[in-house]
């Protein structure tokens, strides 16, 4: 999944839609029905996470990349104020959370030290 997508819900999931939510909802709901192995554990999961809403469904009509795709798009151009993308100063990465201070990527710090400079 497009990691930018995922930051982007993970993080700034409160700028999303009711509609959004509701299908970010069913699609957690759907991978938790895939492993349940009890047949009413599935239906349980289905009728309290699926969402049958028509305005969700057509939210996901395109699969789940392209879901998480114009959540993405749609609050990267609504909102561009709200939403700080955290890169690496090093090599431009996307770092794991909006405070994260260390590249998963180059392993670079950019914690500050005594001076306010970043470690190098």
């Amino acid at each position: 999944m497009d990691e930018l997508a995922v930051y982007i819900i993970g993080y700034y999931h409160h700028l999303m839609t009711a509609d959004e939510k509701a299908a970010h909802q069913s699609i957690l709901g759907e991978a938790k029905i895939e492993k349940a192995d009890d047949p009413e554990m599935k239906e349980m999961l289905r009728n309290g996470w699926v969402s049958t809403d028509p305005n969700v469904r057509a939210l996901l009509a395109n699969g789940r990349e392209a879901f998480f795709a114009g959540v993405r798009d749609r609050v990267l151009r609504e909102h561009p104020n709200k939403v700080f993308l955290n890169h690496c100063p090093r090599c431009g990465a996307l770092a794991k959370t909006p405070t994260a201070k260390q590249c998963r990527k180059c392993f670079f710090s950019w914690h500050a030290d005594v001076n306010g400079r970043g470690d190098r």
